[in-house]
Protein backbone atom coordinates (compact mmCIF):
# COMPACT_ATOMS: atom_id res chain seq x y z
CA UNK A 1 0.00 0.00 0.00
CA UNK A 2 2.81 2.45 0.86
CA UNK A 3 4.54 1.62 -2.41
CA UNK A 4 1.33 2.29 -4.37
CA UNK A 5 0.83 5.63 -2.60
CA UNK A 6 4.43 6.61 -3.27
CA UNK A 7 4.10 5.67 -6.94
CA UNK A 8 0.85 7.64 -7.23
CA UNK A 9 2.47 10.68 -5.62
CA UNK A 10 5.38 10.53 -8.06
CA UNK A 11 2.97 10.28 -11.00
CA UNK A 12 1.04 13.34 -9.82
CA UNK A 13 4.26 15.33 -9.34
CA UNK A 14 5.48 14.33 -12.80
CA UNK A 15 2.22 15.45 -14.35
CA UNK A 16 2.28 18.76 -12.48
CA UNK A 17 5.78 19.71 -13.61
CA UNK A 18 4.97 18.91 -17.24
CA UNK A 19 6.97 15.69 -17.67
CA UNK A 20 5.52 13.31 -20.24
CA UNK A 21 4.57 10.16 -18.37
CA UNK A 22 3.75 6.75 -19.81
CA UNK A 23 0.64 5.56 -17.98
CA UNK A 24 -0.51 1.98 -17.37
CA UNK A 25 -4.10 0.98 -16.74
CA UNK A 26 -3.46 0.26 -13.05
CA UNK A 27 -1.98 3.73 -12.60
CA UNK A 28 -4.92 5.28 -14.44
CA UNK A 29 -7.35 3.50 -12.08
CA UNK A 30 -5.43 4.71 -9.03
CA UNK A 31 -5.42 8.28 -10.32
CA UNK A 32 -9.15 8.13 -10.98
CA UNK A 33 -9.93 6.81 -7.52
CA UNK A 34 -7.91 9.64 -5.96
CA UNK A 35 -8.80 12.59 -8.17
CA UNK A 36 -12.03 11.95 -10.07
CA UNK A 37 -14.89 14.30 -9.17
CA UNK A 38 -17.42 11.50 -9.69
CA UNK A 39 -16.68 10.18 -6.19
CA UNK A 40 -17.22 13.53 -4.47
CA UNK A 41 -21.03 13.28 -4.41
CA UNK A 42 -21.22 10.04 -2.35
CA UNK A 43 -18.45 11.36 -0.10
CA UNK A 44 -20.43 14.53 0.57
CA UNK A 45 -23.52 12.40 1.17
CA UNK A 46 -21.52 10.49 3.78
CA UNK A 47 -20.85 13.73 5.66
CA UNK A 48 -24.58 14.46 5.68
CA UNK A 49 -25.40 10.95 6.88
CA UNK A 50 -22.86 11.20 9.71
CA UNK A 51 -24.68 14.33 10.83
CA UNK A 52 -27.99 12.45 10.70
CA UNK A 53 -26.54 9.67 12.88
CA UNK A 54 -25.41 12.26 15.42
CA UNK A 55 -28.86 13.88 15.34
CA UNK A 56 -30.57 10.51 15.87
CA UNK A 57 -28.37 9.77 18.87
CA UNK A 58 -29.19 13.19 20.34
CA UNK A 59 -32.87 12.26 20.52
CA UNK A 60 -32.00 9.49 22.99
CA UNK A 61 -29.58 11.53 25.12
CA UNK A 62 -30.28 14.28 27.67
CA UNK A 63 -30.82 17.84 26.47
CA UNK A 64 -29.63 20.76 28.59
CA UNK A 65 -30.95 24.29 28.07
CA UNK A 66 -29.85 27.44 29.88
CA UNK A 67 -31.94 30.64 29.99
CA UNK A 68 -30.78 33.99 31.37
CA UNK A 69 -32.77 37.21 31.59
CA UNK A 70 -32.17 40.70 33.01
CA UNK A 71 -34.95 43.25 33.72
CA UNK A 72 -34.35 46.96 34.25
CA UNK A 73 -37.21 49.33 34.97
CA UNK A 74 -36.60 52.71 33.41
CA UNK A 75 -39.84 54.40 34.43
CA UNK A 76 -41.86 53.49 37.54
CA UNK A 77 -45.51 52.71 36.95
CA UNK A 78 -48.20 55.05 38.33
CA UNK A 79 -51.52 53.97 39.86
CA UNK A 80 -54.44 56.37 40.25
CA UNK A 81 -57.08 55.91 42.96
CA UNK A 82 -59.62 58.16 44.67
CA UNK A 83 -59.21 58.46 48.45
CA UNK A 84 -62.30 58.37 50.68
CA UNK A 85 -64.00 61.75 51.01
CA UNK A 86 -62.38 63.11 47.85
CA UNK A 87 -63.59 63.27 44.27
CA UNK A 88 -60.20 63.76 42.68
CA UNK A 89 -57.95 60.81 41.78
CA UNK A 90 -54.57 60.73 43.43
CA UNK A 91 -51.49 59.38 41.58
CA UNK A 92 -49.34 56.88 43.45
CA UNK A 93 -45.92 55.89 42.08
CA UNK A 94 -45.09 52.18 42.41
CA UNK A 95 -41.47 51.31 43.13
CA UNK A 96 -40.25 48.38 40.99
CA UNK A 97 -36.98 46.57 41.48
CA UNK A 98 -34.42 45.49 38.84
CA UNK A 99 -34.04 41.75 38.61
CA UNK A 100 -32.16 38.85 36.97
CA UNK A 101 -33.19 35.28 36.23
CA UNK A 102 -31.12 32.22 35.30
CA UNK A 103 -32.49 28.73 34.67
CA UNK A 104 -30.89 25.43 33.64
CA UNK A 105 -33.19 22.63 32.45
CA UNK A 106 -32.27 18.99 31.76
CA UNK A 107 -34.75 16.95 29.68
CA UNK A 108 -34.41 13.19 29.22
CA UNK A 109 -36.78 11.23 26.95
CA UNK A 110 -37.96 8.16 28.85
CA UNK A 111 -40.44 6.49 26.52
CA UNK A 112 -41.12 7.43 22.88
CA UNK A 113 -42.90 4.32 21.53
CA UNK A 114 -39.95 3.28 19.39
CA UNK A 115 -39.34 6.62 17.67
CA UNK A 116 -35.80 7.08 18.96
CA UNK A 117 -34.81 3.48 18.12
CA UNK A 118 -36.34 3.79 14.65
CA UNK A 119 -34.42 7.02 14.10
CA UNK A 120 -31.15 5.35 15.02
CA UNK A 121 -31.92 2.35 12.78
CA UNK A 122 -32.79 4.67 9.88
CA UNK A 123 -29.53 6.60 10.29
CA UNK A 124 -27.42 3.43 10.41
CA UNK A 125 -29.26 2.01 7.39
CA UNK A 126 -28.55 5.22 5.49
CA UNK A 127 -24.85 4.94 6.37
CA UNK A 128 -24.69 1.33 5.19
CA UNK A 129 -26.51 2.26 1.99
CA UNK A 130 -23.99 5.04 1.37
CA UNK A 131 -21.10 2.61 1.90
CA UNK A 132 -22.49 0.24 -0.73
CA UNK A 133 -23.32 3.15 -3.04
CA UNK A 134 -19.77 4.48 -2.77
CA UNK A 135 -18.35 1.03 -3.52
CA UNK A 136 -20.63 0.68 -6.55
CA UNK A 137 -19.67 4.17 -7.75
CA UNK A 138 -15.98 3.24 -7.49
CA UNK A 139 -16.59 0.13 -9.60
CA UNK A 140 -18.55 2.16 -12.15
CA UNK A 141 -15.70 4.65 -12.29
CA UNK A 142 -13.19 1.84 -12.82
CA UNK A 143 -15.36 0.43 -15.62
CA UNK A 144 -15.50 3.77 -17.43
CA UNK A 145 -11.77 4.35 -16.90
CA UNK A 146 -10.87 0.94 -18.27
CA UNK A 147 -13.10 1.39 -21.33
CA UNK A 148 -11.68 4.86 -22.06
CA UNK A 149 -8.15 3.54 -21.60
CA UNK A 150 -8.82 0.67 -24.01
CA UNK A 151 -10.47 3.11 -26.42
CA UNK A 152 -7.22 5.11 -26.54
CA UNK A 153 -5.27 1.92 -27.26
CA UNK A 154 -7.76 0.93 -29.97
CA UNK A 155 -7.66 4.31 -31.66
CA UNK A 156 -3.86 4.37 -31.46
CA UNK A 157 -3.78 1.16 -33.50
CA UNK A 158 -6.36 2.61 -35.90
CA UNK A 159 -4.26 5.76 -36.39
CA UNK A 160 -1.15 3.69 -37.13
CA UNK A 161 -3.11 1.53 -39.59
CA UNK A 162 -4.54 4.60 -41.32
CA UNK A 163 -1.07 6.13 -41.49
CA UNK A 164 0.31 2.96 -43.08
CA UNK A 165 -2.63 2.81 -45.49
CA UNK A 166 -2.02 6.40 -46.51
CA UNK A 167 1.69 5.68 -47.05
CA UNK A 168 0.88 2.62 -49.18
CA UNK A 169 -1.65 4.58 -51.24
CA UNK A 170 0.84 7.41 -51.81
CA UNK A 171 3.49 4.91 -52.85
CA UNK A 172 1.04 3.26 -55.24
CA UNK A 173 0.13 6.64 -56.72
CA UNK A 174 3.76 7.56 -57.38
CA UNK A 175 4.40 4.15 -58.91
CA UNK A 176 1.39 4.41 -61.24
CA UNK A 177 2.40 7.91 -62.29
CA UNK A 178 5.86 6.65 -63.27
CA UNK A 179 4.30 3.76 -65.18
CA UNK A 180 2.01 6.18 -66.99
CA UNK A 181 4.99 8.28 -67.99
CA UNK A 182 6.53 5.28 -69.74
CA UNK A 183 3.21 4.31 -71.31
CA UNK A 184 2.45 1.28 -69.16
CA UNK A 185 -0.60 2.84 -67.47
CA UNK A 186 -3.42 5.11 -68.68
CA UNK A 187 -4.71 8.31 -67.15
CA UNK A 188 -7.77 6.40 -66.02
CA UNK A 189 -5.58 4.05 -63.96
CA UNK A 190 -3.84 7.04 -62.39
CA UNK A 191 -7.17 8.63 -61.45
CA UNK A 192 -8.38 5.41 -59.82
CA UNK A 193 -5.29 5.17 -57.63
CA UNK A 194 -5.41 8.90 -56.92
CA UNK A 195 -9.02 8.61 -55.70
CA UNK A 196 -8.00 5.69 -53.49
CA UNK A 197 -5.13 7.74 -52.00
CA UNK A 198 -7.28 10.81 -51.41
CA UNK A 199 -9.92 8.70 -49.68
CA UNK A 200 -7.32 7.70 -47.09
CA UNK A 201 -6.68 11.31 -46.00
CA UNK A 202 -10.04 12.11 -44.30
CA UNK A 203 -10.07 8.68 -42.67
CA UNK A 204 -6.59 9.29 -41.27
CA UNK A 205 -7.51 12.77 -40.03
CA UNK A 206 -10.73 11.51 -38.46
CA UNK A 207 -8.81 8.74 -36.69
CA UNK A 208 -6.35 11.32 -35.30
CA UNK A 209 -9.20 13.51 -34.06
CA UNK A 210 -10.97 10.54 -32.45
CA UNK A 211 -7.74 9.61 -30.66
CA UNK A 212 -7.27 13.16 -29.41
CA UNK A 213 -10.83 13.28 -28.08
CA UNK A 214 -10.45 9.89 -26.40
CA UNK A 215 -7.29 11.04 -24.63
CA UNK A 216 -9.05 14.20 -23.41
CA UNK A 217 -11.98 12.14 -22.14
CA UNK A 218 -9.63 9.83 -20.24
CA UNK A 219 -7.76 12.74 -18.65
CA UNK A 220 -11.01 14.39 -17.60
CA UNK A 221 -12.26 11.24 -15.90
CA UNK A 222 -8.92 10.71 -14.13
CA UNK A 223 -9.10 14.26 -12.78
CA UNK A 224 -5.90 15.53 -14.37
CA UNK A 225 -5.61 18.72 -16.50
CA UNK A 226 -6.52 18.12 -20.12
CA UNK A 227 -3.27 19.75 -21.29
CA UNK A 228 -1.18 17.23 -19.36
CA UNK A 229 1.53 15.51 -21.41
CA UNK A 230 0.53 11.87 -21.19
CA UNK A 231 1.11 8.72 -23.20
CA UNK A 232 -0.72 5.42 -22.82
CA UNK A 233 1.38 2.30 -22.35
CA UNK A 234 0.65 -1.14 -23.76
CA UNK A 235 -1.66 -2.60 -26.38
CA UNK A 236 -5.01 -4.38 -26.37
CA UNK A 237 -3.33 -7.75 -26.80
CA UNK A 238 -1.71 -7.32 -23.36
CA UNK A 239 -5.03 -7.64 -21.52
CA UNK A 240 -6.66 -10.98 -20.81
CA UNK A 241 -9.78 -10.47 -18.71
CA UNK A 242 -11.63 -13.50 -17.38
CA UNK A 243 -15.30 -13.55 -16.41
CA UNK A 244 -16.28 -15.24 -13.16
CA UNK A 245 -18.20 -18.50 -13.37
CA UNK A 246 -20.24 -17.97 -10.19
CA UNK A 247 -23.61 -16.81 -11.54
CA UNK A 248 -25.67 -18.12 -8.65
CA UNK A 249 -28.53 -16.13 -7.16
CA UNK A 250 -26.44 -15.43 -4.06
CA UNK A 251 -23.65 -13.97 -6.19
CA UNK A 252 -26.01 -11.67 -8.05
CA UNK A 253 -27.86 -10.70 -4.88
CA UNK A 254 -24.65 -9.56 -3.18
CA UNK A 255 -24.03 -6.74 -5.66
CA UNK A 256 -23.36 -3.38 -4.04
CA UNK A 257 -26.18 -1.60 -5.85
CA UNK A 258 -28.73 -4.15 -4.59
CA UNK A 259 -27.33 -3.98 -1.06
CA UNK A 260 -27.62 -0.18 -1.20
CA UNK A 261 -31.27 -0.48 -2.22
CA UNK A 262 -31.98 -2.95 0.59
CA UNK A 263 -30.49 -0.61 3.18
CA UNK A 264 -32.38 2.30 1.63
CA UNK A 265 -35.62 0.32 1.92
CA UNK A 266 -34.87 -0.37 5.58
CA UNK A 267 -34.24 3.35 6.13
CA UNK A 268 -37.62 4.30 4.65
CA UNK A 269 -39.33 1.62 6.74
CA UNK A 270 -37.92 3.14 9.93
CA UNK A 271 -38.92 6.62 8.81
CA UNK A 272 -42.45 5.31 8.39
CA UNK A 273 -42.35 3.92 11.94
CA UNK A 274 -41.29 7.35 13.22
CA UNK A 275 -44.11 9.19 11.45
CA UNK A 276 -46.70 6.52 12.26
CA UNK A 277 -45.88 6.65 16.00
CA UNK A 278 -45.93 10.45 16.08
CA UNK A 279 -49.58 10.23 17.19
CA UNK A 280 -48.55 8.43 20.39
CA UNK A 281 -47.54 10.23 23.61
CA UNK A 282 -43.99 10.93 24.77
CA UNK A 283 -42.90 10.50 28.37
CA UNK A 284 -39.91 12.57 29.47
CA UNK A 285 -38.17 13.40 32.74
CA UNK A 286 -37.09 16.90 33.67
CA UNK A 287 -34.77 18.48 36.22
CA UNK A 288 -34.71 22.27 36.52
CA UNK A 289 -32.53 24.65 38.52
CA UNK A 290 -33.64 28.28 38.89
CA UNK A 291 -31.89 31.34 40.39
CA UNK A 292 -33.45 34.80 40.78
CA UNK A 293 -32.04 38.11 41.98
CA UNK A 294 -33.54 41.56 42.61
CA UNK A 295 -32.43 44.77 44.36
CA UNK A 296 -35.07 44.38 47.03
CA UNK A 297 -34.50 46.58 50.07
CA UNK A 298 -37.65 45.84 52.04
CA UNK A 299 -37.10 45.21 55.68
CA UNK A 300 -39.62 42.40 55.64
CA UNK A 301 -37.53 40.40 53.13
CA UNK A 302 -33.91 41.56 53.23
CA UNK A 303 -32.65 38.75 50.93
CA UNK A 304 -32.36 39.74 47.29
CA UNK A 305 -31.60 36.34 45.67
CA UNK A 306 -33.18 32.90 45.79
CA UNK A 307 -32.51 29.54 44.09
CA UNK A 308 -34.56 26.38 43.69
CA UNK A 309 -34.42 22.92 42.10
CA UNK A 310 -37.39 21.15 40.49
CA UNK A 311 -37.82 17.63 39.25
CA UNK A 312 -40.65 15.77 37.57
CA UNK A 313 -41.97 13.98 34.51
CA UNK A 314 -43.95 15.25 31.55
CA UNK A 315 -46.37 13.39 29.31
CA UNK A 316 -46.98 14.97 25.91
CA UNK A 317 -50.09 13.73 24.13
CA UNK A 318 -50.87 14.93 20.57
CA UNK A 319 -54.68 14.91 20.76
CA UNK A 320 -55.50 16.66 17.48
CA UNK A 321 -53.11 17.59 14.64
CA UNK A 322 -55.67 18.26 11.86
CA UNK A 323 -54.32 15.35 9.77
CA UNK A 324 -50.68 16.44 9.85
CA UNK A 325 -49.40 13.24 11.47
CA UNK A 326 -51.56 11.00 9.28
CA UNK A 327 -50.40 12.82 6.14
CA UNK A 328 -46.73 12.49 7.03
CA UNK A 329 -47.20 8.78 7.82
CA UNK A 330 -48.94 8.26 4.46
CA UNK A 331 -46.12 9.99 2.58
CA UNK A 332 -43.41 7.98 4.34
CA UNK A 333 -45.30 4.74 3.72
CA UNK A 334 -45.43 5.63 0.01
CA UNK A 335 -41.66 6.24 0.03
CA UNK A 336 -41.13 2.86 1.71
CA UNK A 337 -43.27 1.02 -0.84
CA UNK A 338 -41.54 2.82 -3.71
CA UNK A 339 -38.15 1.73 -2.33
CA UNK A 340 -39.42 -1.86 -2.16
CA UNK A 341 -40.58 -1.61 -5.77
CA UNK A 342 -37.20 -0.25 -6.89
CA UNK A 343 -35.46 -3.11 -5.11
CA UNK A 344 -37.70 -5.71 -6.76
CA UNK A 345 -37.12 -4.22 -10.21
CA UNK A 346 -33.35 -4.08 -9.65
CA UNK A 347 -33.30 -7.72 -8.52
CA UNK A 348 -35.16 -8.82 -11.63
CA UNK A 349 -32.92 -6.69 -13.85
CA UNK A 350 -29.68 -8.02 -12.32
CA UNK A 351 -30.05 -11.43 -13.94
CA UNK A 352 -31.05 -9.90 -17.26
CA UNK A 353 -28.06 -7.56 -17.12
CA UNK A 354 -25.67 -10.46 -16.58
CA UNK A 355 -27.24 -12.62 -19.30
CA UNK A 356 -26.97 -9.75 -21.80
CA UNK A 357 -23.35 -9.03 -20.83
CA UNK A 358 -22.44 -12.73 -20.91
CA UNK A 359 -24.01 -13.13 -24.35
CA UNK A 360 -22.10 -10.09 -25.62
CA UNK A 361 -18.90 -11.51 -24.16
CA UNK A 362 -19.23 -14.89 -25.90
CA UNK A 363 -20.16 -13.14 -29.15
CA UNK A 364 -17.09 -10.95 -28.82
CA UNK A 365 -14.93 -14.03 -28.22
CA UNK A 366 -16.20 -15.61 -31.44
CA UNK A 367 -15.67 -12.35 -33.31
CA UNK A 368 -12.11 -12.10 -31.99
CA UNK A 369 -11.34 -15.63 -33.11
CA UNK A 370 -12.72 -14.87 -36.58
CA UNK A 371 -10.75 -11.61 -36.75
CA UNK A 372 -7.57 -13.42 -35.67
CA UNK A 373 -8.16 -15.99 -38.39
CA UNK A 374 -8.68 -13.19 -40.92
CA UNK A 375 -5.37 -11.60 -39.92
CA UNK A 376 -3.59 -14.93 -40.32
CA UNK A 377 -5.13 -15.38 -43.75
CA UNK A 378 -4.23 -11.81 -44.74
CA UNK A 379 -0.62 -12.42 -43.63
CA UNK A 380 -0.51 -15.62 -45.68
CA UNK A 381 -1.96 -13.79 -48.69
CA UNK A 382 0.64 -11.04 -48.35
CA UNK A 383 3.43 -13.61 -48.14
CA UNK A 384 2.14 -15.33 -51.32
CA UNK A 385 1.85 -11.93 -53.03
CA UNK A 386 5.47 -11.13 -52.18
CA UNK A 387 6.57 -14.44 -53.71
CA UNK A 388 4.52 -13.85 -56.87
CA UNK A 389 5.79 -10.28 -57.11
CA UNK A 390 9.37 -11.55 -57.02
CA UNK A 391 8.48 -14.04 -59.78
CA UNK A 392 6.81 -11.32 -61.84
CA UNK A 393 3.37 -12.95 -61.71
CA UNK A 394 1.60 -9.93 -60.16
CA UNK A 395 2.02 -6.19 -60.35
CA UNK A 396 3.18 -3.90 -57.50
CA UNK A 397 -0.36 -2.54 -57.31
CA UNK A 398 -1.67 -5.98 -56.49
CA UNK A 399 1.02 -6.26 -53.82
CA UNK A 400 -0.10 -2.96 -52.32
CA UNK A 401 -3.69 -4.22 -52.30
CA UNK A 402 -2.60 -7.30 -50.30
CA UNK A 403 -0.85 -5.07 -47.79
CA UNK A 404 -3.95 -2.89 -47.43
CA UNK A 405 -6.10 -5.98 -46.87
CA UNK A 406 -3.81 -6.98 -44.00
CA UNK A 407 -4.10 -3.54 -42.42
CA UNK A 408 -7.89 -3.70 -42.63
CA UNK A 409 -7.83 -7.12 -40.97
CA UNK A 410 -5.60 -5.81 -38.17
CA UNK A 411 -7.98 -2.91 -37.49
CA UNK A 412 -10.88 -5.37 -37.32
CA UNK A 413 -8.88 -7.52 -34.87
CA UNK A 414 -8.16 -4.52 -32.65
CA UNK A 415 -11.87 -3.65 -32.62
CA UNK A 416 -12.76 -7.26 -31.76
CA UNK A 417 -10.28 -7.26 -28.87
CA UNK A 418 -11.75 -4.01 -27.56
CA UNK A 419 -15.27 -5.46 -27.80
CA UNK A 420 -14.17 -8.58 -25.93
CA UNK A 421 -12.54 -6.56 -23.13
CA UNK A 422 -15.54 -4.24 -22.80
CA UNK A 423 -17.99 -7.15 -22.72
CA UNK A 424 -15.89 -9.00 -20.13
CA UNK A 425 -15.77 -5.88 -17.93
CA UNK A 426 -19.54 -5.45 -18.24
CA UNK A 427 -20.10 -9.10 -17.31
CA UNK A 428 -17.86 -8.79 -14.25
CA UNK A 429 -19.70 -5.60 -13.29
CA UNK A 430 -23.03 -7.44 -13.57
CA UNK A 431 -21.69 -10.11 -11.18
CA UNK A 432 -20.70 -7.48 -8.62
CA UNK A 433 -16.96 -7.95 -9.26
CA UNK A 434 -14.32 -5.40 -10.06
CA UNK A 435 -14.53 -4.69 -13.80
CA UNK A 436 -10.78 -5.10 -14.21
CA UNK A 437 -8.17 -7.12 -12.36
CA UNK A 438 -4.61 -7.81 -13.41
Amino acid sequence: MKFKLMTLTLIILALQVGITYSLTLDEALNLGRQRSLRLETPRLDRMKINGQVTEAWSNALPQVEVTAALQTYWKPSVVFFTPPGSSEPMPVQMQQDNGALAEATLNQPLFTFGRVGAGLNAAWAARKSNDHLLSNTVRSLELDLAKRFWTVLLLSEVVEARRSSLAISDSSLRRVQRMRDVGMMSDYDVLRVQVQANNQIPQFQQAQNNLRLAELSLKELMGVPVDTALTIEGSLSDYLLAVGDDTSVARLESRDDLEALRDLTDMYRNLYVINRNARLPILAGQVKYSWMWSNNEWAINPRNNVSSVYGGIALTIPLWTSGKVAGQAQQSRSDWQRAQLNLTQAQRGARLQYEAASSSYHTALSSEEAAQSAVSQAQAARSIAQTKLAQGQITPLEMDAARLDELVARVALAQARYDRLSAAADARMALGLKPYTN
